[in-house]
């Protein structure tokens, strides 16, 4: 396995320079200089356009300065090195080589710095892009949480779109793909404890199941973005989907220690659901069909 670190952070200068000047247009100088030299690269195993997941300019330059001198220090040896860890620990189908993009986030994205440790990720079909704020305290901890847990997307998404032959849809399937991926992710450092995982009061878990949760699994034309996401007028707390994944698969693991992760990864949604006996708790049949 051969991955390949792309440094955006460190070729930035003129994007600063553009912005500095009168009437810069961000977007375009964002483009030129963040995106353009890279997203081919990026997006080359994608069968259709991703350009949603393009990392969004930064307007924030004095922030963006002092983030760059911070990124630079950074030992991309010693994190090469954890990234080569991880895939050790879960070996892809194929030795395709895999792009790993590391850009900064806005200081101003209040979400990424205040819930996500200031790293978050994104799979573009296999490769990685990972944006890091490096003014959050101990974010380089979580960078390699981050890239295992889309390391984990990179080798399911291999396995159930390109060799397996194409994923059911359903929402069970889309709470699991998260939920082992931060259980993946979580077993290199057990100590980390992310927000999106663990937010959620016994009482809400409960709550939500019953009016929400239990009644989309087998769905295929769920509101995405409200119930992995949350949404707050609707009393859905933030990233309760990535929460009852993990829980699933906890309680999955309570049952079934030995089953390795990829063994899991082989399993369909359905099966380790109904094995995990999840819903039974709240008195639900635990059979997805």
């Amino acid at each position: 396995m051969y991955l390949e670190i792309l440094a955006v952070y460190e070729n930035l200068d003129n994007y600063i320079l553009g912005m500095e000047k009168e009437n810069a247009d961000c977007e375009a100088l964002w483009n030129q200089y963040a995106i353009e030299p890279y997203w081919k690269k990026i997006s080359h195993w994608a069968p259709f356009d991703m350009s949603d997941r393009k990392p969004r300019p930064i307007k924030n330059i004095s922030k963006l300065k002092q983030q760059l001198e911070l990124l630079k220090k950074l030992d991309l040896k010693e994190i090469n090195n954890k990234f080569m860890d991880i895939t050790k620990a879960l070996p892809n189908y194929d030795d395709d080589p895999i792009v790993i993009a590391i850009y900064p986030v806005d200081d101003d994205n209040v979400v990424v710095k205040e819930q996500q440790n200031g790293v978050w990720g994104v799979n573009v079909f296999g490769n990685i892009i990972l944006n890091v704020n490096p003014l959050v305290e101990d974010y380089s901890q979580w960078i390699p949480y981050v890239f295992a847990h889309e390391w984990h997307h990179t080798v399911w998404g291999n396995y159930w779109n390109v060799i397996h032959g194409g994923c059911t849809g359903k929402f069970i399937e889309a709470l699991l793909i998260d939920g082992e991926a931060d259980a993946f992710a979580k077993s290199f450092n057990p100590s980390l404890n992310p927000k999106w995982i663990s937010q959620v009061t016994k009482e809400q878990e409960k709550e939500l199941w019953n009016e929400y949760y239990s009644k989309l699994l087998n769905e295929t034309n769920v509101d995405y973005v409200k119930y992995m996401f949350g949404d707050t007028e609707c009393g859905i707390p933030w990233c309760a989907g990535y929460f009852f994944g993990y829980r699933i698969i906890e309680a999955f693991k309570t049952h079934y220690p030995l089953t390795s992760v990829k063994d899991l990864i082989e399993m369909s949604s359905e099966e380790i659901y109904s094995k995990s006996n999840y819903g039974l708790q709240f008195g639900f049949d635990n059979n997805v069909v």
